[in-house]
């Protein structure tokens, strides 16, 4: 291996649940080990702290594979290490280049990455954490999303016991059932038998006090309840179902509950963020996504150089493939999921606050682009407007865009006339004709 200059010593660091593997490749007498440790956060410590011992004044390079989010919280306390967090695809195809067969062996890849970054430090990126408000953040929306993400498990589970014994609560409780309305209403009432024996004033008051007041809506209900027909009357189905049926349900409650205390945090935390009102003046991005905009993009101006980079590393940009007389565009697949779906999510309900994108998302549409594919080409508009924004620390002006577009002739300009912000653009086409 050659000498890398702006280290002393390299270690390619491999962990798995309960240890580590290391390679050490030291620069200075060209010596090269190998060992093995624990990863608890004591073992972890005397580790670092015989190698400091050791090597008091030597620049210390750690290249290790993601996700490692627990051992760079870690490693990132010792400012004398330069940490190098690879992805698991870049180690792979380096494996391969190498060992053609892909045998895999843990100690044979911490040597791998220790080989990786002596050979291509000069193209690998330094982890560098963001400011302590963004970092924080960043782990709100994230955590906000996994339990967003549970209560949809939750809801999904729920909606398939109801359908082995009291199929008319998905209709009585409504189309989400993580709402008080359908929680309250099954807690109290879990199967239709308990809910025949109910008055029809005691149901009225129960739809009015959980913000159901429309008098139509009440009778439809009544109705459906005096006509219902119980699917099973087996006293053992309908406790067993019933008590699954109540879990959930104060499961679904407690979910609520924390995402309630995730958006408190999260616009606390985003009141005193120094992006904060770049992001609030995008059209459409709201509580929920202008945080989670401000999260993606970072505070680091210098890790995305172009919005170019920002448009790849997010996997909004599309990938070609050319060989030969034969290309292939498709969507990128390997990419950061949470941060692509971020700026996805964002430009679908941008459509509904923005002259411009309704018209662009109608364009994509009449040539015949999917929505999804529309939405990711409106995306792709986005990121470049947002970078701007976010490296220029300016704010978006709707105005100002929308004046670029005339000036340069935008066939988006003609269809301003045709666009009515909060509804959707294709849903109206389709609706005239």
């Amino acid at each position: 291996m050659q000498k890398v200059a702006p280290f002393d010593l390299v270690i390619g660091l491999d962990r798995s649940d309960q240890k580590a593997d290391l390679y050490l490749v030291d620069l200075s007498t060209d010596k090269e080990s190998q060992e093995t440790l624990q990863t608890t956060p004591e073992s972890l410590h005397r580790w670092i702290q015989q190698l400091r011992g050791k090597y008091p004044e030597a620049r210390i390079a750690i290249c290790l594979e993601q996700p490692a989010a627990n051992l760079i919280a870690f490693l990132e306390n010792y400012p004398f290490i330069t940490l190098y967090a690879i992805n698991p695809i870049s180690l792979q195809k380096f494996r391969e280049a190498l060992v053609t067969s892909r045998a895999k062996d843990d100690r044979k890849d911490a040597e791998y990455l220790a080989e990786l970054l002596l050979a291509h430090h000069d193209k690998l990126t330094v982890w560098k954490p963001e400011d302590p408000k963004t970092r924080l953040l960043q782990q709100l929306v994230v955590h906000r999303r996994a339990v967003v993400d549970e209560r949809t498990g939750l809801t999904n589970r729920l909606k398939a016991l109801l359908k082995q014994y009291f199929p008319q609560a998905l209709e009585l409780c409504g189309e989400d059932l993580w709402r008080p309305l359908a929680t309250d209403f099954l807690l109290k009432w879990p199967t239709l038998q308990a809910l025949k024996k109910l008055r029809a004033e005691t149901l009225k008051s129960f739809f009015y006090l959980h913000g159901s007041r429309s008098q139509k809506l009440i009778d439809q209900r009544l109705e459906k309840i005096q006509e219902a027909v119980t699917l099973t009357d087996n006293t053992a189905l309908l406790e067993s179902y019933a008590s699954r049926v109540k879990l959930v349900c104060k499961e679904l409650q407690l979910v609520v509950l924390a995402i309630k205390n995730y958006d408190e945090r999260i616009a606390e935390v985003f009141t005193d963020h120094p992006d904060r009102s770049i992001f609030e003046s995008l059209p459409g991005a709201g509580a929920v996504l202008a945080p989670r905009l401000s999260a993606s993009m970072g505070s680091r101006r210098e890790r995305f150089a172009d919005a170019a980079s920002l448009q790849h590393y997010s996997g909004i940009a599309p990938v070609t493939k050319q060989s030969g007389g034969s290309r292939h565009v498709h969507r990128r697949y390997l990419c950061p999921k949470f941060l692509r779906q971020s700026f996805h999510e964002y430009a679908k309900e941008s459509v509904l606050h923005c002259r411009w994108a309704a018209a662009y998302y109608k364009q994509q549409r009449d040539k015949g682009c999917q929505h999804h594919t529309a939405v990711r080409a409106l995306a792709f508009k986005w990121q470049r407007i947002i970078w701007k924004c976010w490296q220029n620390r300016t704010v978006y002006r709707e105005e100002i865009y929308e004046a670029s577009l005339q000036k340069n002739g935008s066939p988006l300009v003609a269809l301003f006339d045709a666009i009515e912000l909060g509804r959707s653009p294709v849903k109206k086409m389709v609706k005239q004709s």
